[in-house]
């Protein structure tokens, strides 16, 4: 069982954050809030019935679910309402940095233009940076199912707009069954060629082959999820070698089906085998779950202590797309502020 002082040096430890989707992280309250704007039905109204409605069998189901919520940002109001959101949910949990994707594709199906997307984002980090403390920066996500021409459009747009939102990557999610990376080597090429940052969900619904293929075709830097590498030796001693990051959102693989019980999860496996892995929420709210619920889950499954948890929060830093002087001004203040918490609960 979890003690008393990890709990709270949990709580208390600064953190960054890698793998979150904005769309999928919009709480209840909100996402009742602009149904009722924008005269959409959803099949609950409360949190007792979104809890219900959550319930995953698969990742395609998922997919199909997070489609609705998507349905209910239609201004770029609505970005900033979600956005803001974000940046208190972070202060809440100690999160000090965020990088955060959102998956255009949901909205340019629906007619909804870029720029209300981009300008709604924006508005809403700049407020949350002033009222929580909190800075996020976005990587814009390529729906794996889309054309590869349309991820090439997306990498133009993104980097015509970087500095506004601001956008600082390019990544892929949605479908992995069907999808391999490789696809959209085209628009992960030029992204690299406009010096945005390369990311990709994979080692989720797919093994060991999804990470070779991002990693060899798409030259990605780090990857999400990736979970499913430790079934490769090979690959698990690429991973240590080169120390690529994979950003592990553990509670939402149970909810997925990927892993029966936590106890089943490799997070430790792969820990031990020295991969550089971080703990993250990927969608809070759909899987029931935030990141502290997920730092604390861990701990608990794993018997981890204070050691543990420094390595794997300060990994939330060093593995961030942040400039090099802003990363160590972060890292020195989460070792001070360790240091100075361990010896305040184990004094």
């Amino acid at each position: 069982m979890i003690t008393r002082q990890l709990e709270e040096f949990i709580r208390r430890i600064p953190k960054a954050e890698l793998h979150c989707h904005l769309e999928g992280a919009i709480q209840t309250a909100t996402l009742i809030t602009l149904a009722g704007k924008h005269g959409i039905p959803l099949p609950f109204s409360d949190e007792a019935g979104a809890a219900r409605f959550y319930e995953f069998t698969s990742l395609n189901q998922f997919v199909a679910i997070y489609a609705l919520l998507c349905e209910t940002l239609r201004t770029a109001a609505d970005f900033e309402t979600i956005t803001l959101d974000l940046a208190a949910d972070a202060a809440r949990q100690g999160i000090t940095y965020r990088e955060v994707f959102f998956t255009y594709a949901c909205h340019d199906r629906r007619n909804i233009p870029w720029s209300e997307v981009v300008s709604g984002i924006a508005a809403g980090r700049e407020k949350g940076r002033a009222e929580y403390g909190v800075e996020m920066a976005f990587i814009a996500d390529i729906d794996r199912t889309i054309s590869p021409e349309d991820g090439v459009r997306l990498v133009e747009m993104a980097c015509a707009d970087r500095s506004l939102a601001p956008i600082i990557g390019i990544g892929m999610d949605s479908q992995e069954i069907g999808y391999p990376a490789h696809r959209h080597k085209p628009a992960f090429d030029l992204a690299g060629q406009l010096g945005l940052r390369r990311v990709a969900h994979v080692g989720e619904d797919v093994g060991p082959e999804s990470v070779w293929d991002a990693l060899d075709s798409l030259h990605v830097e780090r990857i999400d999820h990736g979970v499913r590498s430790i079934e490769d030796p090979a690959l698990i001693e690429r991973l240590a070698e080169t120390q690529i990051p994979l950003t592990v959102c553990p509670l939402s693989n149970i909810a997925l089906k990927i892993y029966p019980t936590l106890a089943d999860h490799p997070f430790k496996r792969l820990m031990d085998a020295g991969v550089f892995v971080t703990i993250n929420s990927d969608d809070p709210p759909m899987f029931h779950a935030d990141l502290l619920d997920n730092y604390m889950a861990i701990a608990d499954t794993f018997g981890f202590g204070p050691d543990e948890i420094s390595k794997i929060a300060r990994n939330s830093f060093a593995g961030s797309f942040l400039d090099a002087g802003t990363k160590a001004a972060y890292l020195a203040r989460f070792d001070a502020e360790a240091a100075r918490l361990r010896a305040e609960l184990w004094a």
